[in-house]
């Protein structure tokens, strides 16, 4: 067991940087990388980790309940805490073009969305340690427009209603971590409020929560503490906080327009006013009244060769707006593989992210 107690705020790494699919993948992350980053950054402390369920890696932990066993055995003795599982991308995540795949299925063409949401949430339910709060598992919030929000719903309060049946049959309380994502139908944070305000019971909201991308509010200029402080005032729950860092121009370059992962870019006129939007990395030219551009591109959280929102990524950190202390903050820089020869030092890099991260955040201790 850890000699020392861990810090009050949880700060991990989201393991969807590595590019693992299968179980065995997972296992060999683990064994290895990881290990390193634990014993380099958390050496005598709990590593908080964010594992990435694909729907291959489920089924496979699904077909056999020692698999289960064995994985929360070894978790639970090199002190690693699945605090939070990501299930927002169902199919491949890496090597291949990802793009608008990572929405799919969507939550109004089938059960298919739910169904394995609903898995993902049996299996954290499982794997995650018995003295935290709460545990997570994230998806998208939504489908791309102009899927309506009233399309999605329905699915999404079944997921919810889930994870309440799951808590009183185990005792684990798990929330289904629900992200904004700039092109969904729930997209920014009054949105969100929207939806929680239309769709979400107050019984359910112990189920159904906010997992709040530093990147995708930023990417739609918003101001980090006043999102905070609007999803509080609506009693929206926030079940976790991606630490995320976007890129930021005032005339758009072309920077890893090859990537496999879509880059929304948003765009201020002069006026301030948020006026373009571009799913992708634009084929046109924009307007030329716009004078301010942000694009989701996971960027290093920690200083970076490119422009970007690091600043306000900083500030939020040192000087957090009130925030439970059970709501986790996980570090989400998956393009490091992209981003050679970045990718060489991949756990050199992930150990700088985290160190920056935690040293920020003990700034902002009494």
């Amino acid at each position: 067991m850890p000699e020392t107690v861990p810090a009050r705020r949880a700060v991990g790494y989201a393991l969807n940087v590595f590019p693992y699919e299968t179980l065995d993948g997972l296992w060999n992350c683990l064994e290895g990388d990881v290990l390193e980053i634990k014993e380099r950054v958390f050496p005598r402390e709990v590593f908080p980790i964010e594992a990435r369920f694909s729907e291959r890696l489920v089924n496979e932990l699904l077909q056999d309940c020692d698999r289960v066993a064995r994985l929360k055995y070894f978790l639970d003795t090199h002190d690693l805490a699945l605090v939070t599982v990501n299930g927002f991308v169902m199919p491949h995540f890496h090597g291949e073009r990802v793009k608008e795949r990572v929405y799919l299925p969507a939550w109004q063409e089938s059960d298919a969305r739910a169904r394995f949401t609903s898995s993902c949430l049996n299996l954290i339910a499982q794997l995650a340690p018995q003295e935290i709060e709460f545990a997570s598992v994230s998806v998208p919030f939504g489908a791309l427009k102009p899927v309506t929000m009233d399309a999605v719903a329905p699915n999404i309060i079944r997921c919810a209603e889930h994870a309440a049946e799951l808590h009183k049959r185990t005792g684990m309380r798990c929330i289904v971590a629900l992200e904004p994502e700039p092109g969904l139908c729930v997209e920014t944070t009054p949105e969100s409020v929207e939806f929680f305000d239309r769709f979400v019971p107050e019984n359910l909201r112990h189920y159904l929560g906010v997992n709040l991308d530093l990147s995708h509010q930023l990417v739609e200029f918003e101001n980090l503490a006043e999102s905070v402080k609007l999803l509080r005032q609506h009693g929206v729950p926030i079940a976790k906080i991606h630490v995320s860092n976007a890129a930021e121009m005032t005339a758009l370059r072309p920077f890893h327009d090859d990537s496999i992962y879509l880059h929304q870019v948003c765009g201020l006129n002069a006026k301030g006013t948020h006026s373009y939007f571009s799913l992708d990395w634009p084929t046109q030219p924009p307007p030329p009244d716009i004078v301010r551009f942000r694009v989701h591109y996971h960027l290093p959280v920690c200083p970076a060769e490119i422009s970007s929102t690091l600043a306000e990524v900083e500030e939020f950190l040192s000087n957090p707006p009130p925030l439970d202390y059970s709501v986790p903050f996980i570090i989400e820089t998956y393009t490091w593989t992209e981003r050679a020869p970045a990718q060489e030092r991949l756990v050199d890099n992930i150990c700088r992210e985290l160190t920056w991260v935690r040293q920020k955040i003990s700034l902002s201790r009494p």
